[in-house]
């Protein structure tokens, strides 16, 4: 399962988030990690790929995601600086991170290596960038970016266990994100040669 949110107080409603992670058929363990935490002034997302599969993509992943539950919200450059030695050792993992800001209607995203995200609007679908790397083993050309966000658009991030061209969007048919509806992709879209994980976020 993804890791469960460790959620700081928060003067907001419920927010509406989805995960869901698939281990490698035949693999008891899942190289593929997600977490989501609200702060008071922002939800933050996080979605990270081991590299390879099995024990040791499952440590990685699942120790930068524990590590960013205890992290207090910083900028993303910084963040990811800390990952990566925090990882330093370790299999290494690719890893997406967006910090949506409530008050500001805007998001921040930085991501390094071949963890994709999206960003569905009514109009149209941005392809967000990521830096080349990977977290514990070095990266370079990370460039955080903020984008506006408006009521209705959808957060996508999702690992390579998930094709890079598959239709996401025409499958958002919910109202609101859940765990069950990232289940329903993950049923839909994974991918039997590797890990795969998605998470998914409504603005409302």
């Amino acid at each position: 399962m993804a890791l469960n949110p460790s959620s700081p107080t928060a003067d907001r409603t419920e927010v509406s988030v989805g995960q869901a992670v698939r281990p490698f058929p035949g693999e008891p363990l899942c190289g593929d990690q997600s977490g989501w935490w609200r702060h008071p002034d922002r939800l933050r997302l996080a979605l990270a790929d081991g590299l390879g599969h099995g024990q040791e993509a499952h440590a990685a992943a699942a120790t930068v995601v524990e590590h960013l539950a205890t992290m207090r919200p910083t900028g993303l450059a910084e963040l990811f600086a800390d990952c990566d030695r925090t990882l330093i050792g370790s299999r290494g993992a690719a890893l997406a991170v967006v910090d949506v800001l409530f008050e500001e209607n805007a998001l921040l995203h930085a991501a390094v290596g071949n963890v994709r995200t999206l960003l569905i609007g009514q109009r149209q679908i941005r392809r967000l960038p990521g830096a080349r790397g990977i977290v514990g083993g070095g990266f370079s050309g990370l460039r955080p970016e903020r984008l506006p966000l408006s009521a209705g658009d959808w957060l996508v991030i999702f690992s390579d266990g998930i094709p890079e061209d598959a239709d996401i969007r025409a499958s958002l048919t919910a109202s609101r994100s859940s765990d069950a509806l990232a289940e329903q992709l993950l049923e839909r879209w994974a991918r039997d040669q590797d890990d795969a994980g998605i998470l998914i976020y409504r603005h409302e």
